[in-house]
């Protein structure tokens, strides 16, 4: 449950599919393209699945073999590589359960197919270049082997009752195949549980005492339960080549993804001193949401299952052990791996274990960015868009918010509890259509900010580049003050634009199938440039875009204009035979692709700002920012009290981080009401308790220290 909101499985298969129809329509996609977008966007944000870039295709493969497939990514955290395909039904009412039978026919052995057949050469030797699948079967034929094979299949239809796991296999190079099953159930549990998988199951009973041995740690009165135990290291290789990078906590997982994963110094030590790899490694830290255990033998505790494990610190030690076990290279019955588990219920999961994972990385080079998905940015954002009204089009008197989802599910939980008819007029006033995801808003910020290459990357990436620009801006006041009101209109804008060169693109007789996303991005950047190359330094008028709600024939040729030249620097690699997806990703490409001449459609000087005007413009925004800031921060620091910031001072000056000017200003802050602070003050005191906490001010320990 998240948000106190619980739809009837039919409701919630119903909403699926009215948000796959809406994302069809927003993106100008099919509707089997939009489910599976809509789909492996939910799991992705859910830390169930890597970023996954759409393949769709079919084909008939050698000996008539029927081929298929929807999806796929590369998990460089795991070294695995993931094939989707979507089995949908779409009709309205009960639909029949899926079957294992199902699943095998028209999703696992197709992706299997593919996979084999690229394998072998058979794909890239009797398919066209120029498809998106050739791309993918010539990666698959040239890459070493992956650490494993993940099927999945996402489907609308619940799954059968008889049909509890499917057991892992081996490809004919002995690479572990795992298959999952994304049903309407199993999406709607993940959907209301967030923040614990339930399903993600680790099984600790074949082990040879039944169970893993544990020592309980004493944590006193606290609202979690500690293990100590001592895990053999082909256990956990085993656990990480089945279940992959949905073990590792997001933040975990992007800082692996940016770094490799076999340790060179890991690696030698096993090869030269496994025995004393336990006394040379750290070992891992790990949650979970429960565990299982019995008595053993002389009365040990044994951990018999674990429920949800995500490991927050060592993961580079659980990658290289499972690619050495792939390898073969792994010890067997001399490695032992020191780990601390900490169990954590649920209902505080989602504060607490981002809490655990960023201390337990402190020593190691994660970026604050990194955790990210709470900064103050979101919140403002998200406050803009509930407030900000767009005008209404065509005819229409209702007028309509473009929805920010800082987190994933938002709009659909704001709908708990209302009557059919107060849904329809909140849908009415925020349609599916004009919500804007926290990552679909990085994405398309990063082509304006002129990082196309970053952009196609995906979404973790684009997200976390996103965050480190976001990061860095909020440092300074004057960068800051610039995110207001017309800033949001202006991002709506630009996801106008960025919505409307998506459906020009599909459109286009020059038109590569599999390369919009990367032809778009291009183009929305090359847009960019073009504004500020006219205008002397100044900018598109985005606020022209959202007075009108939409694009005009001039704007939208020259979108038409620019993505046609886009497309012949994509579909042109310096090297030949590179797939236009990793051609888009190089800085290369993104150099010669903004220096490309582009032609001038008339009119188009109508959505420019002059650079002059652009620049009083933003000083007017932070102008107006800067007085809201204050007043915000003013009302928070008298609502919060004098205790409070006795507690923050206090901290501060323990933990040594406070300047001179932050310690006066706090000791305003202790004595209200009898001295009040003004607004830039209280500015000063909220970053200053954010920089406390990020050390690790706790409120109410440190506030009940400064009251006793």
């Amino acid at each position: 449950m998240v948000g106190g909101l619980i739809l009837e499985l039919d409701e919630f298969r119903s909403d699926l599919l009215a948000s796959a129809a809406s994302r069809a329509e927003a993106h100008a996609t099919g509707t089997r393209e939009a489910f599976v977008g809509e789909t492996l966007e939910r799991l992705r944000d859910a830390g169930e699945l890597p970023d996954a870039e759409e393949c769709s295709e079919r084909v008939d493969g050698q000996r008539n073999r029927r081929l298929e497939i929807d999806a796929f990514a590369f998990d460089e955290a795991d070294e695995s590589l993931n094939l989707f395909i979507a089995v949908l039904d779409g009709s309205e009412g009960n639909v029949p359960a899926i079957t294992l039978t199902d699943a095998r026919e028209q999703g696992f052995n197709r992706l299997l197919g593919i996979f084999e057949q690229a394998r072998d050469g058979w794909l890239t030797a009797n398919i066209e270049e120029s498809r998106p699948l050739w791309a993918l079967a010539k990666q698959i034929q040239s890459s070493p082997k992956p650490l494993a094979l993940r099927l999945h299949v996402v489907t609308d239809r619940p799954i059968s009752e008889r049909l509890r796991e499917i057991p892992p296999a081996e490809t004919r190079e002995e690479i572990p195949i795992t298959f999952q099953i994304w049903d309407v159930t199993r999406l709607k549990r993940i959907q209301e549980a967030q923040n614990a998988r339930d399903d993600l199951f680790v099984d600790l009973s074949g082990l040879p005492d039944g169970g893993l041995p544990m020592l309980r740690a004493s944590v006193g009165d606290s609202d979690y339960d500690a293990y100590l135990a001592v895990i053999p290291g082909e256990t956990l290789a085993d656990i990480y080549i089945r279940h992959g990078s949905r073990l590792l906590e997001g933040n975990v997982r992007t800082f692996l993804g940016r770094r490799g994963n076999v340790n060179k110094g890991i690696a030698n030590t096993l090869a030269k001193e496994a025995g004393h790899f336990f006394a040379y490694n750290n070992g891992i830290a790990a949650t979970a949401s429960a565990v299982t255990t019995t008595e053993g033998s002389g009365r040990m505790t044994l951990i018999t299952g674990i429920t949800d494990l995500q490991i927050v610190n060592g993961a580079q030690t659980t990658a290289s052990l499972a690619a050495l076990r792939r390898d073969k290279k792994l010890p067997e019955g001399e490695v032992f791996v020191p780990m601390k588990l900490s169990v954590v219920a649920p209902e505080i999961a989602i504060d607490l274990v981002p809490r655990i994972s960023r201390f337990a990385n402190s020593q190691n080079s994660v970026r604050a960015s990194d955790f990210f998905a709470n900064h103050e940015f979101h919140r403002r954002i998200e406050q803009i868009s509930r407030r900000i009204l767009a005008p209404a089009i065509g005819g229409s008197q209702v007028q309509t918010h473009w929805y920010y989802e800082r987190a994933r599910g938002q709009h659909l939980n704001d709908q708990a509890g209302m009557t059919p008819a107060k849904r329809d007029q909140f849908l009415r006033m925020n349609p599916r259509n004009q919500v804007i995801t926290k990552t679909d808003l990085a994405k398309i910020e990063s082509c304006f900010d002129l990082l196309p290459d970053v952009a196609c990357k995906g979404a973790e990436k684009s997200f976390v580049a996103f965050a480190d620009r976001v990061t860095e801006a909020w440092k300074d006041e004057r960068k800051r003050s610039l995110y207001t009101d017309d800033w949001f209109r202006a991002a709506a804008a630009r996801t106008i634009l960025f919505r409307a060169a998506e459906a020009v693109v599909l459109k286009a007789p020059w038109y590569a199938p599999g390369t919009r996303s990367q032809v778009v991005a291009y183009t929305m950047a090359r847009l960019a440039v073009l504004g500020a190359e006219l205008s002397e330094g100044g900018r598109l008028d985005y606020l022209k875009v959202w007075a009108a709600q939409g694009v005009d024939s001039v704007m939208t040729e020259q979108i038409y204009v620019i993505a046609e030249h886009m497309m012949g620097v994509l579909a042109t690699p310096p090297k030949e035979g590179q797939h236009v997806g990793e051609w888009a990703k190089q800085q290369a490409c993104r150099s010669r692709a903004l220096q490309t001449d582009v032609p001038i459609i008339r009119g188009f000087e109508t959505f420019l700002i002059a650079g002059a005007d652009a620049k009083a413009d933003d000083r007017e925004y932070r102008d107006q920012q800067r007085v809201t800031d204050g007043l915000a921060a003013l009302t928070e620091v008298m609502e919060l009290g004098a205790v409070y910031w006795e507690g923050v001072r206090a901290f501060g000056r323990s933990a040594k981080i406070l300047s001179p000017k932050d310690d006066a200003t706090l000791g305003v802050a202790c004595a209200m009401p009898r001295r009040m602070p003004n607004d830039k003050e209280a500015v000063r005191l909220i970053g200053v308790r954010d920089k406390c906490t990020d050390v690790g001010f706790e409120t109410e320990h440190e506030v009940d220290k400064a009251a006793s």
